[in-house]
């Protein structure tokens, strides 16, 4: 299939050719796009942790909300007696997370602090299955500042997972130890 842009003569408008049909194009029919919905879906404003030490990812890491449970879901559908910390009804849509969190420590630290995206499915009767890494993405400096984390950092499609758990590790220990907070998840829908 041959997609071009001409402007036929006499029109001033761009015309779209994909060899059997042509589009006008213009400021009030443009060209089609994907359109996606971004959503705040998770806040963590009162609890600040310091995330888990390690140098490899676990699920029981700490999560966005200070817990270190690796059975707990932090976003996701709730069925049967299998919840999530925020409940919505098309997880299954997320193809990307947007992670923000404030780093603070008493002094200079130059710890890297991982971030680790897993999702699962849940069977109808709210049975879940095994996690699955689905992304992760790391920030280091010696600053307190704003970390933000894309996972993954490109659009590969959608997720289609029913639960996810976010998770936090940093990577030496140091003293002091640097602390999260005022954690802010975005979710990009397809």
């Amino acid at each position: 299939m041959n997609h071009r842009m001409h402007i036929p003569a006499p029109y001033v408008h761009p015309v779209y050719t994909d060899d059997n049909v042509d589009t006008p194009v213009s400021t009030t029919a443009p060209l089609p796009v994907v359109v996606r919905d971004t959503r705040l879906v998770a806040v963590n404003d009162t609890t600040p942790f310091v995330p888990s030490l390690g140098s490899t990812n676990s699920l029981a890491h700490t999560d966005l909300f200070g817990s270190t449970n690796p059975a707990r879901a932090n976003i996701g559908i709730a069925v049967g007696s299998t919840n999530a910390d925020v409940v919505i009804p098309d997880a299954w849509r997320i193809c990307r997370f947007i992670v923000l969190a404030n780093r603070t420590a008493t002094g200079s630290t130059s710890v890297g602090i991982h971030c680790v995206v897993y999702g699962r499915l849940l069977a109808p009767d709210g049975t879940p299955a095994g996690w699955r890494t689905l992304a992760t993405a790391s920030e280091s400096s010696q600053l307190s500042y704003v970390l933000r984390f894309a996972l993954p950092s490109s659009l590969t499609g959608v997720f289609g997972f029913d639960q996810y758990r976010i998770v936090f590790r940093r990577d030496v220990d140091s003293d002091p130890a640097p602390q999260l907070s005022l954690i802010r998840v975005y979710a990009e829908f397809a």
